[in-house]
């Protein structure tokens, strides 16, 4: 053999060699990698929930999907539940049409408002809670004799949760009974956290749900001069609503969320002090625990769902110029037959 053709060779050879160890290498590597990702599936599985249901922050109307929660009640049924929060009802109806929720807490207005307007599928199949709003007005304007009723508002600002929120709705229709139109107040949007140190002279009064009225009184820097059951007594305030894609796709699942808020409803009313501790501990209000039980005494736990309460909502929202006119029913009664579905709560 020449020394030449070794020459060649060599060098061809070291270089197969190289390409053979390379190879080897990223076998091993792949390798690795494939059972790192094993190991990982194995030990820490995706677990995807079973249902995405969406509540207001800090609510106490929807007090029993906490109580559900904090009792295990939706791990006893065997139910992977992610809970989803939002700022207001209105945000929460965005989150149905946004996929982002299969179900959820919210109030009865907004639920019904967007339905129309928006045409955002959903269906009412339980209530959370009648009552438990009021509005709200600074301590020093009520002391002072200057603000004692809803009539005293008129050239006032008033913040209140937003549009298409029960909230708002109350507000009008106290409004109106007072001799007032929605233009003799100016009306602000803000959060309910937000509400009772923003009063000031000229916005001196606000709307919203438990416990922000209590909380607000228990601090000596509001007062109530009228509550929602004064206004419109056992009114229908938060619901229960799935989205109708859900309902078609998972009615079992609905039913066993259904059956879990009639016991988490039931369990709050046969044991108020209990119900009041957890509320406390998830509203974070441990030092001001008689505010929430202010806060609880003027909420009516009711999972019934009041059909004429909701007929009554939608009646104002049209009187209001609320809904948009090519949107709204036609036959009042055919389209509550289908945002209401009440046999999942009447089978519990």
């Amino acid at each position: 053999m020449s020394l030449g053709f070794l020459l060649l060779v060599r060098p061809l050879e070291r270089r197969q060699a190289r390409m053979d160890k390379n190879r080897a290498i990223a076998a091993a590597v792949v390798i690795v990698v494939l059972s790192s990702v094993a190991i990982v599936a194995f030990w820490y599985p995706t677990t995807l929930p079973d249902v995405r249901i969406g509540y207001l922050e800090k609510d106490l109307h929807q007090l029993a999907f906490r109580v559900a929660y904090v009792n295990g009640w939706y791990e006893e049924a065997g139910l992977k539940v992610e809970l989803v929060p939002f700022g207001n009802g209105a945000l929460e109806m965005d989150g149905f049409l946004g996929g982002q929720i299969d179900m959820g807490y919210l109030g009865a207005a907004p639920a019904l408002t967007k339905r129309i307007n928006q045409d955002i599928m959903v269906t009412v199949v339980a209530t959370a809670n009648l009552e438990g709003s009021a509005i709200m007005v600074r301590k020093a304007d009520y002391d002072a004799g200057l603000i004692t009723s809803v009539a005293n508002l008129s050239g006032k600002g008033v913040y209140q949760p937003g549009p298409s929120t029960v909230q708002n709705f109350l507000l009008r229709l106290a409004l109106n009974q007072s001799g007032l139109a929605w233009s003799d107040i100016t009306a602000y949007s803000t959060a309910p956290s937000l509400m009772a140190e923003s009063l000031s002279e000229d916005s001196p009064a606000f709307i919203a749900w438990e416990p922000f009225n209590a909380r607000a009184e228990f601090d000596n820097l509001a007062v109530p001069i009228v509550l929602s059951g004064e206004i419109w007594p056992r009114h229908p305030c938060c619901v229960v609503a799935t989205s109708n894609a859900f309902l078609e796709s998972n009615p079992e699942i609905v039913q066993e969320v259904v059956d879990i808020h009639k016991r988490a409803e039931e369990w709050i009313v046969s044991n108020p002090t209990q119900a009041i501790q957890i509320a406390a501990t998830w509203l974070e209000m441990e030092d001001a625990v008689s505010a929430v039980e202010t806060a609880f005494n003027r909420i009516i736990f009711d999972y019934n769902i009041n059909r004429t309460g909701i007929e009554r909502y939608l009646s104002f929202l049209i009187e209001q110029g609320l809904l948009l006119p090519d949107r709204i029913p036609s036959d009042i009664d055919l389209f509550l037959d289908s945002f209401i579905n009440t046999t999942f709560i009447e089978s519990t």
